[in-house]
């Protein structure tokens, strides 16, 4: 739980950190969680028509994925203008509904990664298990479900433990400072070991779709675009967990490093529904039919300038 003098705030500053360089903190967090939200509520919004819009989209279940992944981005950045603009303005609210509303970015928090490394065990078997693919896709669901049920009730029961251990008077207590209950040992430790295992799973599903490239001579010189696509998924993944991880493990970081800290993360998760999504051909090729008509010839200069760097559809991770 976060002490009452506000020197901790979601681990990204040092115990020498003043009341006032966190409320700037938390006002810069504010406004960049509302622009994120602005760009990927847009964004969001092309991928789910799109996908919704298309029988042979929404069919499959990356892009399923992929629209969840999306929603979960956009709810991270709307919870964070909520949780955060508490914090600027100091509205007295009750501590209870402070780690409520941290509870449910967090849970948001882990679903962007869990839902990144569903997609990639998800193309992972269709490119080298093709023929028991709906088998393997049947029995690695029901797993990864089992433990998206476990990150997601883990803020919840932290939590409860919280509200157990103190009295109830200091639970329902008014709380400016807008604390949180998962910031003990045992609840950054779990995030940890969840941010590793997810990690390790991307990597060891993009390794095996390299491997399995490199055989069938996908990954040859001439397929540029499907090198592209593993080089920038792996930046985008290693630009998400390492701010993460700082965050997590309360490495000590001044103001300046916070901020450039907290904007790498912010990022990262922005720019994931052009990265997984408009990025892809199958989406992107599909996008006019949904468009207003005002916004076609925006539509024709992009597609003419990323024509060279769309992932094509076997190799849209």
């Amino acid at each position: 739980m976060r002490s009452s003098n506000g020197s901790v705030q979601a681990g990204l500053t040092n115990s020498s950190t003043t009341l006032e360089q966190l409320k700037t903190l938390d006002t810069i967090k504010t406004y960049v969680f509302l622009g994120a939200f602005l760009v990927t509520g847009l964004l969001t919004c092309l991928i789910l028509v799109t996908v919704f819009g298309t029988r042979a989209l929404k069919q499959k279940s990356y892009y399923i994925l992929l629209c969840q992944h999306c929603a979960c981005v956009t709810g991270f950045n709307v919870v964070g203008v909520m949780l955060h603009g508490l914090r600027v303005r100091q509205v007295t609210v009750p501590r209870l509904v402070c780690w409520l509303i941290f509870d449910v970015q967090v849970a948001l928090g882990r679903c962007l990664v869990i839902t990144l490394t569903l997609m990639a065990i998800n193309v992972s078997l269709s490119v080298c298990c093709p023929l028991h693919y709906r088998e393997l896709r049947r029995r690695g669901c029901c797993a990864m479900l089992m433990a998206w049920i476990v990150a997601l009730l883990n803020p919840v029961l932290f939590t409860i433990l919280a509200c157990v251990q103190s009295p109830w008077e200091n639970v329902v207590v008014p709380d400016t400072l807008c604390s949180t209950a998962l910031d003990g040992f045992a609840a950054r430790v779990s995030s940890l070991a969840l941010l590793c295992l997810l990690s390790l799973l991307f990597i060891v599903s993009y390794v095996a779709i390299c491997v399995e490239g490199c055989k069938a001579g996908h990954f040859s010189g001439s397929n540029k675009k499907a090198q592209r696509t593993i080089c920038i998924h792996t930046l985008q993944l290693s630009l998400h967990i390492l701010p993460a991880f700082i965050i997590i493990a309360r490495v000590p970081l001044d103001l300046t490093g916070s901020i450039v800290n907290f904007l790498m993360l912010l990022v990262a998760q922005s720019i994931s529904p052009f990265v997984y999504g408009l990025r892809c051909y199958d989406i992107w090729s599909r996008l006019p039919m949904f468009l207003p008509q005002f916004l076609l010839p925006l539509w024709n200069w992009c597609d003419w300038s990323m024509s060279k760097t769309l992932a094509a559809p076997a190799s849209c991770l």
